[in-house]
């Protein structure tokens, strides 16, 4: 009699197994659609935020012991450029990170991240080997280590921590992803040598910029957004023009400085803005998402790519979503 019940006991879950598995899954769908739809109607509602903020300034300000409520109400949220002068001496990279570690430490790898500063060109070569190029190498090429992929070798953000005010949601991106599809890391090293020059040019998607000097000083030109009509595309040279072939740029208001070992530099969104190095220099730069670009960022990926950029603001808006994609291999 008890076997009889037992049977019809399991009978009866395996009937029901399928009814709840898939009840589950239209649950999963139903909340999955109800949240995609209420990330659509926020991005129409904050419509509004793709709006570009800034504001003037005719020379750039030093800040120390600044909390991020100050940053927030003074800097971010109103588009103004700051220098944070205590924070990044007091990195272990500031007195770790020289030409001679990266030699010992990563002299054997090879890397796409040089650049050809005359032609635009990524060459691939050792670490070494551009170590070399920066003491001894042809003093008529321009090349410059811009992008080194640094969550390659995670011991090296050991070094460096990077502070409150550059809050980013792309660390909620999955890593997975961003290897996998060739997203721009947000931390990159730069190393450059004397001399050379990284052209005029305003970080790609709205996003924000930041660049912390490591070693060695570097000579920087701000452009505010009102004043990109003047510039050219770029083009220019914003500390030696030529104003018979670029007469417009007459018009632009620079604002330049020196940056130093150990101050970290904060540049807003669509400024525009050239680096020369005035020695040999290694400095850190990232570029940061956050609620005071989110919406411009959005905007940019989605007139590149509309399915790019709803999937990016969709991973961005819901973290777990990435991680239930990653699972998943839907991507």
């Amino acid at each position: 009699m008890q076997t009889a019940s037992l049977t019809t006991t399991l009978h009866s879950l395996l009937y029901l197994f399928p009814i709840i598995i898939g009840s589950i899954f239209v649950t999963f769908v139903l909340i999955l659609i109800i949240l995609i739809s209420a990330y659509f109607l926020k991005r129409i509602l904050l419509k509004n935020k793709r709006k570009l903020i800034w504001t003037p300034i005719s020379s750039i300000e030093r800040r120390s012991n600044l909390s991020y409520e100050e940053f927030v109400k003074e800097y971010a949220s109103i588009g103004k450029p700051v220098i944070i002068t205590d924070i990044v001496k007091n990195w272990k990279a500031s007195a770790k990170w020289t030409l001679d570690f990266f030699r010992e430490k990563y002299g054997s790898v090879k890397t796409d991240g040089v650049r050809d500063k005359n032609n635009g060109i990524n060459i691939s070569m050792t670490i070494a080997d551009y170590m070399d190029y920066l003491e001894t190498g042809d003093s008529e090429q321009s090349l410059y280590l811009f992008d080194f992929h640094m969550f390659e070798y995670p011991e090296l953000y050991e070094d460096c921590k990077v502070p409150v005010y550059c809050h980013n949601l792309l660390e909620n991106f999955p890593e997975k992803l961003f290897n996998k599809y060739g997203f721009q890391q947000y931390i990159y090293l730069i190393i450059g040598r004397k001399e050379s020059s990284v052209g005029l040019h305003i970080d790609s998607f709205c996003t924000q910029g930041w660049l912390a000097g490591i070693s060695g000083r570097k000579r920087l030109i701000l452009i505010p957004p009102d004043q990109q009509e003047f510039v050219y595309d770029g083009e220019v040279d914003a500390f030696n023009p030529d104003l018979e072939k670029f007469p417009l740029y007459a018009n632009v208001k620079p604002v330049e400085f020196i940056l130093t070992p150990g101050e970290l530099l904060y540049i807003p969104s669509m400024w525009w803005h050239q680096a020369e190095n005035l020695e040999n220099t290694i400095a850190l730069g990232f570029n940061t998402v956050n609620e005071w670009n989110f919406e411009m960022v959005l905007h940019a990926a989605n007139e590149v790519n509309p399915i790019i950029g709803n999937v990016l603001g969709l991973l961005l808006e819901f973290p777990w979503l990435g991680r239930v994609v990653v699972a998943s291999r839907l991507l």
